[in-house]
């Protein structure tokens, strides 16, 4: 029903931001990574909405491109993938690491985004990978897919990293460059560290 809006932004939340368009501002729920890559200003930007429409509620989410737009209506394709839950993923790995990790069965790293257990990384594998495959959605280079032969030792570098306020698509996307292959939890936090410190 809505494609997208283009408007200012009127306000910011952790979850949302109201979006004004000609003098109506509409309530789009986004991934707080997206929310926080919005600039405070008054420059017009254009938002990819997706309507969903239950029985007693009616929410617009939004995203900043198209890609993501398509990959949310892949995540909640999945039974038991609500609009928070797919937001939360978005928020937490970026749309091309997750499309690598799924179309190369890497459980880890959907098992380290909060609120996703084993059970619905493997669903969500099982239900999107040949998808995910077909429509292109990724590109899987080399480098990507020895990256993705995770590490053991990588999602508890990612957890101690987060305590100490790092996201973790800031994380993965340092970790990415990076040659870890066997690195103990702590080599791994400190060439990590030695690297957020160059940004």
């Amino acid at each position: 029903m809505y494609a997208h809006f283009k408007g200012t932004i009127d306000s910011k939340f952790s979850d949302r931001i109201i979006l004004d368009v000609n003098d109506i501002g509409y309530e789009i729920y986004m991934p707080e990574s997206e929310i926080l890559s919005l600039e405070d200003n008054k420059n017009k930007v254009k938002i990819y909405t997706y309507l969903n429409v239950r029985e007693d509620d009616m929410k617009l989410f939004g995203f900043t491109s198209l890609e993501t737009l398509e990959f949310f209506k892949k995540l909640i394709s999945v039974s038991g993938v609500g609009p928070k839950v797919a937001l939360g993923i978005i928020s937490n790995v970026n749309v091309s690491d997750m499309c690598v990790a799924i179309a190369t069965d890497n459980i880890a790293t959907l098992k380290s985004i909060p609120g996703i257990g084993p059970k619905m990384a493997q669903k969500i594998i099982f239900e999107l990978k040949d998808k995910v495959i077909k429509d292109q959605m990724i590109d899987i280079s080399e480098k990507k897919l020895i990256k993705n032969t995770i590490n053991p030792n990588e999602s508890e570098a990612i957890t101690a990293l987060q305590v100490l306020g790092y996201s973790q698509n800031q994380i993965k996307e340092v970790i990415l460059n990076l040659d870890i292959a066997n690195n103990s939890v702590e080599e791994i936090i400190r060439k990590v560290l030695k690297e957020m410190q160059k940004i």
